[in-house]
């Protein structure tokens, strides 16, 4: 048995619990974000008031906002806008109502009920639990296939147990152990990007 490796595998298998851990409690921030081709940034927040404002792929095209806390509701007004939008803080329902000001468009062609949803509640943990248990396993299997490389080299090769093969002589196996971590690192990356 080689020390050296089995501390570095060791090693790694801490940083990847660490790594998921990390992915798996803590919360994205909710100062900005993109949705449905809207990019909210919260300005300011005092007393329950939020200022916002929203950015379009039009460069030109820039509209602020105001959100207000009211308890149970959060109220979106947007200058100059045709519509306000309510948001239960339970359900995260949203209904419009119109303000008076010119309405030139259906009331959720511009800002979804996604992007107010997402304001109020927030983008939720980098990873479901789910997801890292997934992540875990794949990494483990992987960190294994290396740890017994040598137990498996004798499985393929069916040679007996008195015969040491040298560590190159098990680069099929490394690198399939590798291959394995290297999935679980992919997968990782695409459960946190989505």
């Amino acid at each position: 048995m080689n020390k050296g490796r089995n501390i570095l595998l060791l090693m790694i298998v801490l940083l990847g619990i660490s790594v998921l851990t990390f992915f798996t409690i803590f919360e994205r921030n909710n100062k900005n974000g993109v949705v449905d081709g809207v990019r909210y940034i919260v300005e300011s927040e005092q007393d329950g008031v939020k200022t916002l404002k929203f950015y379009f792929h039009d460069k030109d095209r820039v509209e602020e906002a105001e959100a207000i806390d009211n308890g149970d509701t959060v109220t979106f007004t947007i200058s100059g806008y045709g519509y306000s939008y309510e948001v239960d803080k339970k359900t995260y329902s949203v209904t419009e109502k119109e303000t008076g000001g010119e309405i030139t468009e259906s009331p959720y062609k511009t800002y979804t009920k996604a992007l107010f949803k997402q304001i109020v509640k927030g983008k939720g943990k980098f990873v479901q639990i789910w997801q890292s248990i997934v992540v875990g396993v794949i990494l483990l299997a992987g960190g294994l296939i290396i740890l017994f490389a040598e137990e498996i080299w004798h499985i393929i090769k069916r040679k007996g147990p008195d015969e040491i093969p040298q560590w190159k002589d098990m680069n099929g196996i490394k690198w399939a152990g590798g291959g394995v971590i290297a999935l679980g690192v992919v997968l990782l990356l695409v459960f946190v990007l989505i």
